[in-house]
């Protein structure tokens, strides 16, 4: 089902959006719903930070180990320096 919508915007931009409409051959209204389509698209495909934590795999991290110092050996080793 498709609904009636009103916008209101400038007038350079419409007669802009209505070139670039007939030089495509589509209408400005398929224009408009294709780029809020993938608005609404992109929203769905995020994930709040929670979701990603809990996909993490826990790493081999032993509990007795200096992390910093690992940190600073891990990067001496890659680095240099």
């Amino acid at each position: 089902m498709k609904t009636r919508l009103n916008i209101t915007i400038e007038d350079t931009v419409l007669a802009y959006i209505k070139g670039y409409a007939a030089a495509r051959q589509i209408s400005v209204s398929q224009i408009i719903e294709e780029h809020l389509k993938s608005i609404a698209e992109s929203s769905k495909q995020k994930r709040s930070i929670l979701e990603v934590v809990d996909d993490l795999v826990p790493g081999d991290i032993n509990g007795d180990q200096d992390l910093i110092k690992a940190y600073h050996e891990a990067r001496s080793e890659k680095y240099g320096h």
